[in-house]
């Protein structure tokens, strides 16, 4: 089965390959906007995207007789919280919030990005 794979997560890890993972071993790297054309002797396995704490969806591939396009990106929410975190920042001294709304704040978005981490990339099928 041929797969190809595309990085295209913006500017978010540019330094930093990410791991493609296939059946929980690791299989090969990729760098920002690269891609890779693998082949693989098996006709299903699951691929699983890995940068350090972040990962994605396990994602089951089936060998369809032609080759597999996927593309690899961030989740578009994970990308908002991170938005609305910086414009927060500046938002702090305009409300005025004490230590505790501060504190608040950050421990609800502590919890949103530890719910993240294994959903921070996405593997999709290019059409």
């Amino acid at each position: 089965m041929q797969i190809r794979c595309t990085r295209n997560t913006g500017f978010y890890g540019m330094g930093s390959p990410i791991e493609i993972k296939k059946d929980n071993k690791k299989w090969f790297y990729l760098s920002q906007n690269e891609t890779k054309q693998v082949e693989t002797d098996e006709a299903s396995c699951i691929l699983q995207v890995n940068f350090f704490l972040l990962k994605s969806p396990p994602i089951s591939v089936s060998d369809k007789g032609q080759q597999i396009d996927l593309e690899i990106t961030m989740n578009p929410m994970l990308i908002w919280i991170y938005v609305i975190l910086f414009i927060g920042m500046f938002l702090i001294p305009i409300l005025r919030l004490s230590i505790v709304g501060i504190l608040f704040l950050l421990i609800i978005y502590a919890v949103f990005l530890v719910s993240m981490l294994s959903k921070a990339y996405l593997i999709k099928e290019k059409t």
